[in-house]
């Protein structure tokens, strides 16, 4: 027996009215959005890449400012005492003069080996300094360049050293030439220490090297050098050093090399 197709298409009405409850179900009306307004997912944001990051910092670099740090770490284990009084000397002119009044003020072990770090991690900053500047520093003599600059400062302190001498000889002081001698190592392990933090910054992170030199490099070697100014002024003022031959012997021995310096390694 046969069914007619018109109570059939009542009955799926009646299904779909029970079920879903919707009366007159077609006539309800459907927006066609137009094609162009449809938003383009954008690409996701990749957070992290695991690709290698190529360091262009030597072997020989590392291992310097490695040697250094292990310097440090040498003195405060095994020169505390001596370590607390640099400290204090730095900020206190009494605790440098009683410091010079031992056997051991330049030969003391924590002398030698703040002086090996000022000149090694000077060196390194000065040679950092012209790699920045792309200043015509080849592939092949980067290292010849590093024994260039370390040469120049071991000579320049060796000069220092001397005229120190010639100073005690001619005011026939020997103590102004120990202190004056003392009080330059003094600030300059203040210096090498400050260069450590520095160079790790420059070597381990991704900190423009331009930030780091600009806003903490620079101020804090300027501010060190005017308290070592400060110092040896206060020396030749409390000796009884004309203020004139003061004047001449910073210009000549103290702000002098540092021009040279500039002109023949970062010029």
């Amino acid at each position: 027996m046969s069914v007619p197709t018109d109570s059939l298409y009542q009955d799926s009405i009646l299904q779909k009215e029970i079920i879903f409850g919707i009366n007159n179900e077609m006539s309800i009306p459907i927006r066609q959005a137009p094609r162009d307004s449809i938003t383009i997912q954008k690409p996701l944001e990749i957070l992290f890449d695991p690709s290698q990051k190529v360091v262009e910092v030597a072997n020989w670099q590392v291992l310097i400012l490695l040697l250094s740090i292990l310097f440090m770490g040498l003195v405060k284990a095994f020169s505390n005492n001596r370590f607390k009084q640099g400290i204090k000397a730095l900020l206190n002119y009494t605790v440098a003069q009683e410091i010079t009044r031992e056997e051991k003020v330049f030969f003391h072990r924590s002398n030698l080996f703040f002086t090996a770090i000022h000149l090694l991690t000077a060196a390194l900053f000065v040679f950092q300094f012209k790699e920045i500047l792309n200043l015509g520093v080849t592939e092949v003599n980067k290292f010849s360049f590093f024994v260039s600059i370390l040469s120049f400062l071991c000579g320049l302190y060796t000069v220092k050293y001397i005229c120190a001498r010639l100073l005690a000889f001619i005011f026939k002081d020997v103590s102004i030439a120990l202190e004056y001698v003392f009080n330059v190592s003094l600030y300059n392990s203040l210096q090498g220490a400050l260069f450590i933090p520095i160079l790790c910054i420059a070597y381990f992170t991704e900190v423009p090297f331009h930030f780091t030199l600009f806003y903490i490099a620079i101020p804090l070697f300027f501010f060190v050098f005017l308290l070592r100014l400060y110092r040896l002024f206060k020396i030749g003022q409390h000796k009884g050093v004309s203020y004139v031959y003061i004047f001449v012997y910073i210009c000549t021995l103290e702000i002098l090399p540092l021009v040279v310096m500039y002109g023949i390694f970062i010029i």
